[in-house]
């Protein structure tokens, strides 16, 4: 008897072990994994969840009564003081009563006559209902080739847009009148919900001190970083080999309001080893397929909030980014932190650079 309590302790353990990422891909349906980092997301807040049979209907498209059960959910609206909306299709005995009542409370629908429970939300409305949600700002010129000032929904687009949260489809259209699946309004969400504008520059009032381990000659180096200029575009920081004493090719950092990157300067060329537009969110913000130098590699935000150990200082807050390639089998992993910068990167699982401190100058 006391060997089979120690078992059920056991498989209890274990289960609760698992983590809620392997659980939302044992969906048999989830098939594309350029969303499945959002889907994910929003899993693990118990945010969304799926169909009996391991399915999650990726698909199918997302109603309104769906739609506002989610937001309650994502916003942690309050559905106990709420107040009747009079929706003459929505009676306090429908199940999502509750969550239509919050959310049009809450502004992010209209005040109406119908509310249309289970009629799919079109993706005009759905930018309405997020930026209405999410208090979303900037709306830089973006064109669609299919949203004009006259599209119901015209500057929420553009803002969407701005923040990275939609991208559109192949030719440049948008259709903002076509329903929205499960899975995209998951994505756009999730992204909603992670969107962040770091800093990801190093500081330049610190020195800064990584341990490196070299894959060319599997030695383990001490670097030092010190900011030198700033050049009218890059910061130029010096990098010297403590455990040498021999002084490295500078190291460029790119950033400004939107965009961010970093290289190393070398007589020969220039090594861009990552770069990335912001704001951020959480999933695939480069895809293979995208043109330009940086064709063939996929980088993915895989998280905008997690605690990370680096050196003998555990940070939260960290963001962290993978990055693959068409061309070779390394996963790179970086982990970045507000206004401190890169904290450790990995190549695969061998990790390849890792902050030990930082001390003013």
């Amino acid at each position: 008897m006391r060997n089979i309590l120690k078992l059920v302790c056991l498989i209890l353990i274990t289960i609760g072990l698992i983590p809620k990422e392997v659980q939302a891909a044992s969906f048999k349906d989830l098939t594309d994994d350029t969303l499945m980092t959002e889907i994910h997301y929003l899993m693990e807040q118990d945010i969304v969840k799926g169909y009996s049979n391991q399915l999650f209907k990726p698909n199918a498209y997302v109603t309104k009564a769906q739609v506002a059960v989610m937001l309650t959910r994502a916003l942690g609206l309050n559905t106990i003081n709420i107040e009747n909306p009079h929706y003459q299709d929505v009676t306090t005995a429908n199940q999502y009563y509750k969550e239509i009542a919050a959310v049009q409370n809450k502004g992010i629908f209209d005040a109406a006559h119908t509310f249309n429970p289970d009629a799919p939300i079109t993706r005009g409305e759905m930018a309405i209902v997020l930026n209405r949600a999410f208090q979303l700002k900037g709306s830089d010129p973006y064109y669609f080739t299919d949203v004009t000032e006259q599209t119901r929904g015209y500057k929420e687009i553009l803002t969407l847009a701005h923040n990275h949260l939609i991208r559109g489809y192949e030719g440049g259209a948008f259709k903002p009148n076509d329903p929205v699946t499960r899975a995209h309004f998951s994505a756009f969400l999730a992204r909603a919900l992670t969107l962040s504008k770091p800093n990801l520059l190093k500081d330049p009032a610190f020195v800064y001190t990584y341990a490196h381990y070299s894959l060319s000659d599997n030695k383990r180096y001490t670097l030092s970083y010190q900011y030198e200029q700033h050049d009218g575009k890059n910061d130029v920081w010096t990098v010297k080999n403590v455990s040498t004493g021999q002084s490295l090719a500078d190291e460029l950092l790119y950033g400004h309001d939107r965009a961010y990157g970093q290289a190393l300067a070398s007589e020969a060329n220039t090594h861009y080893d990552l770069y990335m537009e912001l704001p951020l969110r959480i999933g695939v913000i480069l895809h293979e397929e995208d043109p330009g130098v940086t064709a063939g590699e996929r980088v993915t935000v895989k998280s905008t909030n997690s605690t990370v150990q680096a050196g003998e200082v555990q940070y939260t807050g960290v963001i962290i980014v993978e990055k693959r390639s068409k061309f070779s089998d390394v996963i790179k992993t970086y982990y970045f932190v507000d206004e401190i910068g890169l904290i450790k990167e990995l190549h695969n699982d061998i990790v390849v650079f890792e902050l030990l401190n930082r001390t003013m100058k």
